[in-house]
């Protein structure tokens, strides 16, 4: 999915002409403590608060600081996992987007990327199973073979490793939220089911859930 499919609709951006009170002011409308700053259509970088702070003269215009504008953007044919990793690295309100020419196109907010995410990571109507995985445990191709033998489609997964431990837990969503079935075959292949969340319950699986726990832990 293209950040270019998710552009804000609100105005992030500065002029070179625009001075440092003028610009502080409308981050501090905004909410934020950066704006994209644009000449003549193109995205010079972005300016930060903190930056600006710095000046005690405070109708300078940002032409005067253009050594202290930083390089953040992403180009339009880029992938929102690309602007999530950016949004984490660089701690923004939004980024800036532009073409192949550097023209500013717009910007790409926190809400934009979390809408975005919601859609690449399925449908509402969906169930999330968490396994606990050993370092050798990760083979995706043989749980998929285990969920798909359910009839039941894996909308996305994604691994992380578990703090102290050598230990990964496995995020699973799936395309259904009466997933008894497709948790007992896991169970029986020896994966841990650790949690899973809005799962219809199936009261008569329960006990039978709980026992194959309780084989596992052989006691």
């Amino acid at each position: 999915m293209l950040i270019s499919h998710h552009i804000s609709s609100d105005h992030h951006e500065a002029l070179l002409t625009d001075s440092i009170s003028f610009v502080l002011d409308k981050m501090e409308d905004q909410n934020c403590r950066q704006l994209a700053v644009v000449d003549q259509g193109i995205l010079l970088g972005i300016i930060e608060e903190n930056v600006l702070l710095d000046y005690q003269d405070t109708e300078l215009t940002l032409k005067h600081l253009k050594s202290l504008f930083k390089p953040v953007y992403l180009f339009e044919y880029q992938h929102v996992y690309d602007a999530l990793e950016m949004m984490a690295n660089y701690d923004l309100c939004f980024i800036p987007i532009i073409d192949i020419n550097h023209n500013y196109i717009g910007s790409a907010t926190k809400q934009n990327i979390l809408v975005a995410l919601h859609e690449i990571l399925g449908e509402d109507e969906a169930a999330i199973i968490i396994l606990e995985l050993g370092p050798r445990d990760n083979a995706l191709s043989h749980i998929a073979h285990i969920i798909e033998s359910e009839n039941t489609i894996i909308y996305s997964t994604a691994i992380h490793k578990v703090p102290n431990s050598s230990l990964q837990e496995m995020t699973i969503k799936v395309n259904k939220r009466n997933i008894s079935a497709v948790t007992s075959a896991l169970w029986r292949n020896e994966y841990v089911v650790k949690a899973t969340f809005r799962e219809i319950p199936d009261e008569s699986n329960i006990k039978s859930r709980y026992q194959q726990l309780m084989n596992y832990l052989d006691l």
